[in-house]
């Protein structure tokens, strides 16, 4: 099988060229896909417009790879460029720039390197002894490396050339990918439950032999441990447990003598074995005759050791924790993203918790934080707070050519007729232009608002943002080049059905689903013979 394609260069090209598919690209090679391919002694880019079981040349060189997934012109606009190309003796390939995404490249680079096998004997002049040393130094390097190495002004190719004919160097020819890719922005997300973190709690921030204490009992299956495992386990000194205590986050119960039964002892009937009913209980505490009944053997005095507590509840354990191991930062990370529930751009974390890259990837590495890319859309647009406005009562006048303009988009002519409105500034067609959109809307279709200059798009976006809210999207060429390729992607996915700008916005926007369910509505200042000294008019289709 065979590839037509149109070569994607700033040289005027008329005609297509025809390379072979290979076998692993058969199946989802799609006319309108951009593929890499050799052209001369270069790599290019390439818009496959069709395909051929046979070539009309006998030798074809093969297609390299495609470059992206989805195609990057649809049928119809292959077919637009191609009457373009007759009706305005224009090169076919200027004609498919126009409707191409911002920012593709088109033309290869080269790479130099010094080959391996040269013996390193001969004469050098000073210039290709210049170069040999630099990428003796720093290895294959491109050729805008080389010049800005070397210095605009430097003439350096000549050598090169004489260098690779020689054998020393090598050349090779690298396509870079397309210069403006979807944006990303980095996020994280939470992914460990509570427990998890105050398990991990341990490896997070510096030393502390008081945050030692608070994650021993936390791990304790009773409510208090005794104070000398305590010590043993933590090497927490008790002055340490005193600062503890004073904050408020342990309790410490102090060792004290208990009285509790014996077994054995005088039998019954000397009058004392009624105040075992209160035992046990504290010797302090014990009101009755102690001497007299230890003499008797009816109790026993046993040494309850010294217990430690906590006393703060589990829900501020890790706060806790971390404060004392001066990790405060990576508590506010984890109870942000625990709040947010969601993905959290790295940018906000950084502005609300003073968080850096290293904070966020030791979370990550203990399995508390995932660090992820998405995608997100450059939209000139997004900060723009649009007011949303209803449809006003429409005049006498107006309501009369409304009522005309209905009828026809009701009526569904095929082709569809232009219509044109006529009057003077002031006059209402702008109201006129939005009832007919939005009736387009209304039977699935999308709109294009044309203006005669970028000057006029920011009133025209007000207008029609603010009655059509989230629906209106903007394109001109003071957009970046980033904002400028994420409408034309927005626009092939169809997530608005209104586009705004001037004549250059009509290419970019034919990408919008399919062109007979667009209407466009083209506005224009023409001198007219009124009073007012101007008209406007508006097609629509």
């Amino acid at each position: 099988m065979y590839a037509e394609l149109v070569i994607n260069v700033e040289a005027p090209l008329t005609g297509t060229f025809h390379y072979h598919v290979p076998g692993d690209l058969e199946p989802v090679l799609e006319a309108g896909h951009l593929v890499e391919v050799e052209f001369g002694r270069r790599l290019a880019q390439g818009i496959v417009v069709g395909f051929a079981d046979e070539a009309p040349v006998a030798e074809t060189k093969p297609i390299i790879a495609r470059v992206e997934e989805d195609p990057v012109v649809r049928e119809w606009q292959i077919g637009l460029a191609r009457w373009m190309s007759n009706y305005y003796l224009a090169p076919l390939n200027s004609c498919m720039r126009l409707m191409l995404p911002p920012g593709l490249t088109r033309w290869a680079d080269m790479t130099l390197d010094v080959s391996p096998y040269w013996d390193r004997s001969g004469p050098l002049t000073e210039k290709q002894a210049q170069l040999l040393s630099i990428l003796d130094e720093k290895g294959a390097l491109r050729g805008r490396q080389l010049a800005r190495l070397l210095g605009k002004k430097s003439d350096w190719r000549p050598s090169a050339d004489q260098l690779v004919r020689r054998g020393i160097l090598r050349r090779g020819s690298v396509l870079d990918p397309p210069r403006v890719r979807p944006k990303e922005v980095k996020m994280a997300e939470l992914v460990a439950g509570y427990e998890l973190q105050l398990a991990r709690a341990a490896d997070l921030g510096r030393n502390s032999r008081k945050a030692d204490v608070l994650t021993l009992l936390t791990s304790a299956p009773e409510p208090f441990l005794p104070e000398s495992r305590v010590l043993e386990e933590t090497g927490v000194s008790p002055q340490q447990l005193d600062a503890l205590e004073a904050s408020g986050a342990v309790w410490r119960a102090p060792a004290e003598a208990i009285l509790v039964p014996a077994r054995e002892g005088s039998p019954l009937g000397n009058g004392l074995e009624a105040y075992l009913a209160q035992l046990p209980r504290p010797v302090a505490d014990f009101d009755g005759p102690t001497a007299e009944l230890l003499e008797a053997g009816l109790v026993r005095e046993e040494v309850e050791p010294a217990l430690v507590g906590l006393a703060i509840g589990r829900d501020a354990l890790l706060e806790a924790i971390l404060s004392l191991r001066n990790g405060k930062t990576y508590f506010a990370v984890l109870d942000m993203l625990a709040r947010e529930g969601q993905p959290v751009p790295l940018s906000d974390v950084d502005a609300a918790t003073g968080a850096n890259i290293s904070h966020l990837r030791r979370l990550q590495k203990l399995d508390l934080v995932r660090l992820v890319a998405e995608q997100v859309w450059r939209d000139p647009l997004a900060d723009r707070d649009f007011v949303p406005a209803s449809p006003p009562v429409l005049t006498s006048d107006q309501q009369q050519v409304w009522a005309a303009i209905e009828a026809m988009m009701d009526a569904g002519m095929a082709p569809p007729r232009p219509v044109l409105l006529h009057g003077v500034t002031g006059s209402g067609k702008t109201e006129i232009y939005m009832r007919a959109i939005a009736l387009a809307l209304q039977r699935g279709q999308q709109a294009i608002v044309l203006v005669p200059e970028i000057a006029l798009t920011p009133q025209t976006v007000r207008r029609f943002a603010s009655r059509f809210p989230g629906r209106v999207a903007v394109l001109h060429s003071r957009l970046s080049d980033g904002e400028r390729y994420d409408t034309w992607r927005r626009a092939r996915k169809g997530l608005f059905d209104i586009v705004i700008g001037p004549r250059s916005a009509l290419m970019t926007c034919l990408s919008m689903r399919n062109p007979h369910d667009v209407m466009i509505a083209s506005m224009s200042v023409t001198p007219a013979a009124n009073s007012a000294g101007v008209s406007a008019r508006i097609s629509m289709m």
